[in-house]
């Protein structure tokens, strides 16, 4: 799967959004910075979306055998 590159995460929050992470970073016992950066890493090595990432390219690479009779209705 290719994924752009990016230097910065940049992503805006409503004050209602920055509210709620402020709450759940105190709550956490963290900075929210820290907060941020564990939920990123989080989600990004979820195990659950690495099997759906895998089963996508799983089906990408057989996508010439797959069949379907969508057009014979």
């Amino acid at each position: 799967m290719d994924v752009a590159q990016t230097q910065v995460l940049a992503v805006p929050l409503t004050d209602t959004e920055q509210n709620q992470v402020q709450i759940a970073a105190a709550a956490a016992g963290k900075s929210v910075d820290d907060f941020l950066r564990d939920a990123i890493l989080s989600a990004a090595f979820d195990p659950f979306f690495i099997a759906l990432e895998k089963a996508a390219d799983t089906i990408a690479g057989h996508a010439d055998r797959i069949q379907h009779d969508y057009a014979s209705g």
